[in-house]
């Protein structure tokens, strides 16, 4: 699950070195037992214990071909025929060991354009290579051939039936003995004991640097009042102990303690909080406006000039009928005011 933040109560950071515990398989030192002089418990029983994986510096340093996996075997008409050398391979060298085996009596070749393998029957006489025995299987799955048995006569051919997949080892399981309750697997489609899930993103002979934002904040919750003791095992997809050929690695858990019984905080409303505080409201007061003079004559001087002193007759002023319509307003006002000048004034010297 996430982690919670408002009902953590209190965490623990657990370093963990390979070469300072207790390994649990004589011959491999990805099984291993820590145990803890400074437990890890809960104070209450409305607690729970979490567990997380914080980072870890793994070394690739293990083959993807060798015993452990079991996939350096074929098998020709019902006995062992080829047996590789544990080592990391390509897909060219291991082309170059089918080959060159002595007791395999056929060739190898690449098709690096549709990623597959033939192989070619270099005895004279027919053989069966045992794909479907169990010791084959491994080894044939890797090449891309079916599970099955194969004739080939002399101086045949068989093509493999998919491409070659020589990443043996997809990914390192984190594994405890700790009751771990809500990780679920598709294998038997049960609960699994797993803490996380690492992935294997360096080419061999390089360092794997995990830590969970690479893949999402996750921790698993554990059925335990206390924790004294635990149980790490790393393993393949395939369930399989990793076999790290004795180099150290290290890891490191984070263990934290949560609360269970805490009830959430109802979510204020933002907008009840701002109805509250608003003041009231007062209308604006206004002044009544004192109306201005309405205008409607204009004395004659203002809208011409006259040679004698002559009694200043007024010009009524025409209020507009269209707001819109400028010409017709000028062409009746300018007509008024010629017939008032032609009517009540003489004008000398117009020409």
């Amino acid at each position: 699950m996430s982690i919670d933040t408002n009902t953590l109560d209190n965490a623990y950071l657990l370093f963990i070195r390979s070469k300072e515990v207790i390994q649990l398989s004589s011959s491999l030192n990805s099984n291993m037992k820590i145990n803890l002089d400074a437990k890890i418990s809960r104070s209450t029983s409305s607690q729970d214990i979490h567990i997380q994986l914080s980072s870890c510096e793994i070394p690739v340093s293990f083959y993807n071909f060798s015993s452990n996996l079991n996939n350096i075997n074929l098998y020709l008409d019902g006995s062992p025929s080829l047996i590789l050398t544990e080592q990391h391979y390509d897909i060219y060298d291991l082309i170059d060991e089918i080959t060159n085996n002595v007791s395999f009596p056929y060739s190898a070749t690449f098709d690096d354009k549709k990623n597959k393998v033939t192989l070619t029957n270099t005895d004279a006489t027919q053989h069966t290579i045992n794909f479907s025995q169990d010791n084959s299987r491994n080894l044939a799955k890797a090449l891309g051939f079916n599970r099955e048995d194969l004739v080939i006569s002399s101086g045949g051919t068989a093509t493999s039936n998919d491409v070659i997949n020589l990443n043996t080892i997809h990914s390192i399981f984190v594994h405890t003995n700790l009751p771990v309750t809500n990780v679920i697997t598709t294998t038997n489609n049960n609960y699994r004991n797993i803490i996380q899930k690492i992935p294997i993103n360096k080419p061999f002979g390089e360092i794997i640097n995990y830590n969970p934002y690479q893949s999402s904040l996750f921790s698993s919750v554990i059925n335990s009042n206390e924790i004294g003791s635990l149980e790490l095992s790393l393993r393949d997809q395939n369930d399989i102990l990793i076999d790290f050929n004795d180099v150290n690695y290290e890891v490191s858990l984070l263990f934290e303690i949560h609360d269970t019984n805490i009830i959430p905080q109802p979510i204020t409303s933002r907008r009840r909080e701002l109805e509250t505080n608003i003041p009231s409201y007062t209308p604006p007061t206004f002044k009544p406006s004192i109306p201005k003079p309405i205008i409607t004559e204009i004395p004659a001087n203002q809208v011409g000039g006259f040679s004698q002193n002559k009694p200043q007759p007024l010009i009524p002023i025409i209020e507009e009928t269209s707001t819109n319509d400028d010409a017709i307003r000028d062409d009746l006002q300018n007509h008024q005011l010629q017939d008032a000048i032609l009517n009540n004034l003489v004008i000398d010297d117009i020409l």
